[in-house]
């Protein structure tokens, strides 16, 4: 199977967007192949499909169906440059994207190096803080959901290899999915503001610790905004780069959500799948 794809870089956040159609009993096998090691290689797959409202670009549907904002960011800027979008020069674009139940607006920006887009994220369904038994050990932790994902926000002294182990164990845990398609647990420093996301989609069996992640850095921000009951907007360091989160609050609740990040296009071309 002849399959086209565009690979982005968005914070490293390795992603491969394909453009060739398949059907979508297809998605996880092709996504699957395209992520390994010895293949294009990536850390998530999204697939690239004909939109169904009026005023979206294009419609961005990730290989479990899972909501995911770098992707998004990505395809944003993918179509800036399929319009030769030159440095200095900006779209907004808006997009559909699977786990979002309305359109994104994505502000792309052309510069020397590449692509800077600015994502209006949906808004999370709920913020709970709680603690999960793990060990014989109470942790504390925040859950922050969204319609297509769900992440958990732990806030270690450190990220060593026994936290990454206790991640490992809580994140594969059938309580945490509420009907989403994927999880996330963002291991979070508040003093330096460094964030460790470890994604995890049952329906591929994909467990992978990312370089970037951006509806992590959006939970995050929204969970640091509602609980300091203020709007913020921060920089998160991540292993591949910082991104920018702004998170609106009033009156209780989070308001407007959005993520800002740096994306590349690395290759184009055809794999054989």
């Amino acid at each position: 199977m002849e399959v086209k794809f565009i690979k982005t870089n968005p914070t490293q956040n390795m992603t491969i967007l394909v453009e060739s159609h398949h059907h979508r009993d297809c998605y996880q096998e092709v996504a699957s192949r395209l992520m390994a090691y010895d293949h294009v290689f990536a850390e998530q797959v999204g697939f690239i499909e004909a939109p169904r409202s009026d005023g979206a670009w294009a419609r961005l549907h990730m290989m479990a169906g899972e909501f995911c904002g770098n992707a998004a960011m990505s395809l944003a800027v993918v179509m800036a440059w399929k319009q030769n979008l030159l440095p200095g020069e900006q779209l907004l674009i808006p997009l559909e994207v699977s786990g979002s139940h309305s359109l994104l607006l994505c502000q792309v920006k052309a510069d020397p190096s590449g692509f800077t887009c600015k994502v209006d994220m949906p808004l999370p369904s709920s913020i709970v803080k709680t603690s999960f038994l793990i060990d014989g050990c109470h942790v504390p932790a925040a859950v922050i959901r969204f319609s297509g994902i769900v992440h958990v926000i732990l806030q270690p002294p450190c990220v060593d290899e026994r936290t990454k182990a206790m991640a490992q164990k809580l994140i594969t845990s059938p309580d945490l999915l509420q009907g989403e398609s994927a999880v996330g647990i963002m291991l979070y420093q508040s003093q330096s503001r460094e964030m460790t996301p470890l994604i995890y989609i049952p329906e591929a069996d994909s467990l992978v610790w990312e370089r970037g992640c951006g509806s992590g850095a959006a939970a995050l921000g929204a969970f640091l905004a509602a609980e300091a009951e203020i709007s913020l907007h921060i920089h998160i360091r991540q292993p591949g780069g910082s991104m920018e989160v702004w998170a609106q609050y009033d009156n209780g609740r989070i308001f407007g959500l959005s993520i800002q990040g740096h994306v590349d296009i690395s290759a184009a071309g055809i794999a054989y799948v």
